[in-house]
């Protein structure tokens, strides 16, 4: 069994003139905000991750270090190309079977791969569709059966109302 924390990546700037392509995003002052308070609160929770893997794009790994840090997170936080957006599921098994060691692993990448991922996982489950809004920052916590691939939904964090949504 595995905990699997997908996140969402912080809010990132509007496209400006300085900023042309889509990988070149950063997170906003309100994303850095927004995301420290969701990490904040995961502390308080007492959640640790064992790895942290990110899209390699910069608003993704900006998020992925300011959960590393206020969790202090001793790994290295690592990036993936198949959370960059528009992987399938299957690369997205993949890359979690590549990186079984440890019992929590933090996903950071972006939407819309969040919620597919995260339904996906919970396909067998009880659960049949995930009906929350990931928004910039929220986190969905599933406990994940390696072995019979089937997961279940634990909680939801909502990081626009900081609600801790639970079955």
């Amino acid at each position: 069994m595995i905990d699997i924390y997908i996140i969402r990546h912080g809010a990132a700037v509007d496209f400006e003139h300085e900023i042309v392509e889509e990988g070149f995003r950063y997170l906003s002052h309100k994303g850095r905000t927004k995301t420290d308070e969701v990490a904040a609160k995961l502390k308080n929770l007492h959640i640790q991750f064992d790895l942290i893997l990110s899209s390699p794009l910069v608003r993704a790994v900006q998020t992925a270090e300011i959960f590393a840090s206020a969790l202090k997170y001793k790994g290295e936080v690592k990036t993936a190309i198949e959370l960059i957006g528009g992987s399938t599921f299957s690369r997205f098994q993949q890359l979690l079977k590549r990186n079984q060691h440890g019992k929590s692993i933090a996903i950071v990448c972006h939407a819309p791969d969040v919620n597919h991922y995260a339904v996906n996982l919970l396909k067998h489950s009880d659960i049949k569709d995930l009906k929350v809004n990931f928004s910039n920052s929220s986190v969905c916590r599933i406990r994940y059966d390696r072995k019979n691939e089937i997961g279940k939904f634990i909680w939801f964090l909502k990081s626009d109302t900081m609600e801790l949504i639970e079955p």
